[in-house]
């Protein structure tokens, strides 16, 4: 149901196949106490269960939120759906089976008044426990209130990751700025796809601002989520993310010292999938083999074949023998 009034805040919530979760992600939003500014933008990227439904029927009874949607194209390509449909001054994303938390709105609407002048905010988010439902602080970050800027691309993604999870659930953007950088989310980047797109932002970004509130719930290790797809899909992603940088690098897009550290970034994401593609199921090991040769870009990168024997061992099989034998091996020497 459309807004008759000025949007300030579009949140984009792609929906594929979340039907148990979904009425809660949307009931943390239209529960939001304040002014009526907000509009919700569900994105039904073909979901083959009751997604849809619900989404046309949350559109029909709930003022601000909008149902729209699409053939499968992906997480990637929902929320640029969702972003090309956004009205607001300010732009949101929230994951369909998570939730905001209660008086978000409010701490954001303070923060952007008594700190106003930024075009990228940054919030706290907090775990929610798939299993009892209970809610933690994330472990080993460090969020720190307030500015940050810096002319050094490296200190900014440092910065940016150290607060904790890539993803951009926790992110205010002015929509504006967005569409000035012509940064978008890549929909071949079918996993992980948050990472690429704080990339490319942070290249046109020099300030942020890290706001001293919880934005997100966020629900960690749901069967079925894209954090928990089958094995060889990451890899396609991962790859698609390479191609993607790739041509940008050739067209000059960026310099020596953003090169080197979007390649860190992205190895650090391949590794641990890497690793775990060293397993005892051959038919996993053979699908993945094949994508993982494609990324050598990324063998001389990344912090976790640096200072640990069997990481490194693990780097130096699949330089010299090529990823078919070094799953292999590695994954005899884990057993």
């Amino acid at each position: 149901m459309q807004r008759d009034g000025k949007v300030r805040f579009s949140v984009i919530v792609p929906v594929y196949n979340v039907q148990n979760y979904l009425p809660l992600c949307v009931k943390s939003v239209a529960e939001q106490p304040g002014p009526p500014d907000w509009e919700c933008i569900l994105v039904d990227d073909g979901s083959t269960d009751a997604s849809g439904e619900l989404c046309d029927a949350f559109a029909a009874e709930i003022p601000g939120v909008t149902a729209l949607h699409q053939k499968n194209q992906g997480l990637a390509a929902a929320r640029n759906t969702g972003i090309a449909a956004a009205n607001g001054e300010w732009l949101l994303f929230l994951d369909s089976d998570d939730e905001w938390a209660p008086d978000m709105l409010t701490h954001l609407r303070r923060t952007l008044e008594e700190n106003p002048g930024y075009d990228w905010y940054v919030a706290r988010y907090l775990s929610l426990d798939e299993a009892d439902g209970t809610l933690r602080a994330p472990a080993a970050i460090d969020f720190v209130p307030g500015t940050f800027e810096s002319d050094s691309y490296p200190d900014r993604v440092a910065r940016l990751y150290g607060s904790a999870h890539w993803s951009v659930w926790k992110f205010c953007l002015r929509r504006q700025f967005l569409a000035e950088s012509g940064v978008t989310f890549w929909p071949g980047v079918v996993w992980a796809e948050d990472y690429p797109f704080d990339l490319l932002l942070l290249h046109h970004c020099r300030r942020l601002y890290f706001a001293d509130f919880v934005m997100t719930h966020y629900r960690e290790n749901r069967a079925g989520s894209l954090m928990n797809a089958n094995l060889p899909k990451h890899f396609v992603g991962i790859l698609a993310a390479v191609r993607g940088f790739a041509q940008l690098f050739a067209e000059g897009g960026c310099l020596p010292a953003e090169r080197n550290e979007i390649l860190r970034r992205t190895a650090n994401a391949f590794w641990p999938e890497a690793r775990a593609a060293a397993c005892r199921d051959r038919a996993v090991r053979h699908a993945c083999a094949p994508l993982i040769d494609q990324c050598k870009v990324l063998y001389d990168y990344g912090d976790q074949c640096r200072g640990r024997a069997d990481w490194a061992l693990f780097r130096w099989l699949l330089k010299l023998f090529g990823a078919r034998f070094a799953l292999w091996a590695a994954g005899w020497l884990k057993r």
